[in-house]
């Protein structure tokens, strides 16, 4: 590569750097995120970094959500933005700062993965940038991040064009190009599930269609599976056991996000994504009509995809099992976007990739990212005692009690009359001697035989010892309880891992290791099974 290739490449890197960190960081001059999700974000990081200050690396439980009495939300919460939300909130003892950093973080992460697909396949370095900016600024990923605060589902966006071209038809073939694939899924499935599921029913149409390999897919998809079981595993688990209806009914419907409708109960947010669905819709007939072969099959892909948007498919959510878990339907709008972005890479008309361009980006005027700013009000800070960092989420219109969001609530719990009880028990029995996060010891002393209720909540995975021994629990008003005999006793209640907990980090480890064996060459690539792709800068060299 010349000195003036270099040069491009360099220029677009920075300039697609530049662009997202404005893009991400603009509307913060505003205020922090204080959309829809921005709460749970916030507390979710908070509570994660508390959980890891108290030597509970993999917490299976918060121990400050529900008024104090706990609740097991991150095991139903894909783990990469708990992991990185909480590493922000260390740095920044904020958890309310870690979600405005990671704001200004995930556009020049979508912004690069796009770059990067660019180069792949063949761009120059001014399409590639083009690439880049489109997509870091792209209307539903401006909208998902600004005014829904909706941070798995853009950190799977930021992914997505890696997914994508990983994937793409007639690949993966090649050993290390099925460890790549497998990684960008295994890390989209940590992600969110709804957008994996999202991109596992394109790239299985695209299987369907293509000339790739079906047996090396499938060792990639299972690779995939068993990489990401750690995340997966537990939070199919706990929605199964868990309140998880609500995630898919009710207030969740998806008749609520067909478009042009009410966007799920706000006329604002379907106007916005009303207009991004007809800039999808505009770029795709331009592509459609005039592009060359592959930008022509990416093109009708996104149009597919954006016709799952709209009335077209609600047969599809009513008949066909799993879809109705994707919630919203308008989330389709990422994926298609991120079609037609690289279906734009590939035309070779700059005139068509200029329409296009115009299409896709216009939408964006109608996006209010200044809609939705936190009101400025005391951190979330993890250092913080729990009475501290609950009065500290009324600054996000939520009561001061730190709690998770109700369809994460132990199936059958009534919260109101849980907290009535526990803060009368917790008066009653007095400060613990251990206070989490995993383990609480109480002392208690009793003259009769009793059952003995504890201020934490009851949910899968407690294992309580009196004295040292063993002894089952029950549930009494949504609270751990145990039998006492008459005398002085020590009391320990003890958060431990489920099975799910155990079986995805066995088979995360598995994975590794297989991806370890692919990218190395030492696995079916060298027993001949798949081929090992040659190493070099070019188009489509992975």
């Amino acid at each position: 590569m010349g000195k003036a290739p270099k040069r491009g490449v360099l220029v677009a890197i920075a300039g697609v750097g530049l662009w997202s960190l404005l893009v991400g960081g603009i509307p913060l001059l505003s205020g922090p995120p204080g959309g829809d999700d921005a709460y749970y974000h916030a507390m979710r990081a908070q509570q994660q970094a508390r959980c890891w200050r108290g030597g509970v690396l993999f917490p299976r439980w918060y121990p400050d959500l529900n008024a104090g009495l706990g609740g097991p939300e991150p095991r139903a919460y894909p783990l990469w933005p708990l992991t990185v939300h909480a590493a922000l909130a260390l740095v920044s003892d904020d958890g309310v700062a870690a979600i405005a950093l990671a704001t200004l973080i995930l556009p020049v992460g979508a912004g690069l993965a796009m770059l990067f697909v660019a180069f792949r396949r063949g761009a120059s370095p001014a399409v590639a940038g083009v690439a880049g900016l489109l997509w870091a600024g792209s209307p539903y990923f401006v909208s998902a991040l600004h005014e829904r605060a909706a941070l798995a589902e853009c950190w799977g966006l930021a992914l997505l064009p890696l997914v994508l071209h990983s994937w793409r038809p007639q690949r993966p073939r090649e050993g290390r190009a099925v460890a790549f694939a497998a990684i960008t899924l295994a890390a989209m499935l940590a992600c969110q599930l709804p957008l994996a599921l999202m991109s596992v029913v394109v790239i299985g149409a695209w299987q369907v269609v293509g000339k790739g390999s079906k047996g090396a897919s499938t060792v990639a998809g299972l690779l995939a599976l068993a990489i990401s079981a750690w995340s997966w595993i537990p939070n199919v688990a706990s929605v199964w056991r868990l309140s998880g209806e609500r995630l898919t009914m009710g207030g969740y419907d998806w008749r609520g996000g067909l478009l042009p409708g009410h966007g799920a109960g706000d006329p604002a947010l379907a106007s916005e994504l009303v207009w991004v669905m007809v800039g999808c819709l505009a770029a795709a007939a331009l592509l459609v009509l005039r592009g060359g072969r592959e930008a022509r099959n990416l093109a009708v892909a996104g149009l597919l995809v954006t016709a799952l948007v709209t009335p077209l498919a609600a047969p599809l959510y009513r008949w066909v099992p799993g879809f109705s878990l994707l919630q919203f339907p308008w989330r389709w709008l990422g994926p298609a976007a991120c079609l037609l972005v690289m279906s734009l890479v590939s035309t070779s008309s700059r005139a068509l990739r200029s329409g296009a361009a115009i299409a896709l980006l216009l939408p964006l005027a109608a996006c209010g990212a200044w809609r939705w700013r936190l009101r400025p009000g005391p951190p979330l800070r993890p250092s913080d005692p729990p009475a501290v960092s609950a009065r500290a989420a009324v600054r996000f219109g939520v009561p001061p009690l730190l709690p998770s969001l109700p369809a994460y609530l132990p199936q059958g719990t009534d919260l109101a009359e849980a907290i009535r009880v526990g803060q009368r028990i917790r008066s009653q029995l007095g400060p613990p001697t251990e206070d989490g996060p995993r383990r609480w010891t109480f002392l208690v002393a009793s003259l009769v035989p009793a059952v003995r209720a504890f201020p934490l909540m009851a949910s899968a995975g407690w294992w309580a010892t009196i004295d040292g021994r063993s002894v089952p629990w029950v549930r009494i008003s949504g609270l751990v309880a145990v039998a006492v005999s008459p005398g002085a006793h020590r009391v320990t209640i003890e958060q431990r891992w489920l099975p799910e907990d155990i079986a995805g980090l066995v088979l995360s480890g598995i994975g590794l290791v297989g991806g370890l064996l692919l990218l190395t060459g030492m696995g079916w690539g060298r027993l001949g099974v798949l081929r090992l792709p040659r190493v070099g800068l070019g188009a489509n060299h992975d």
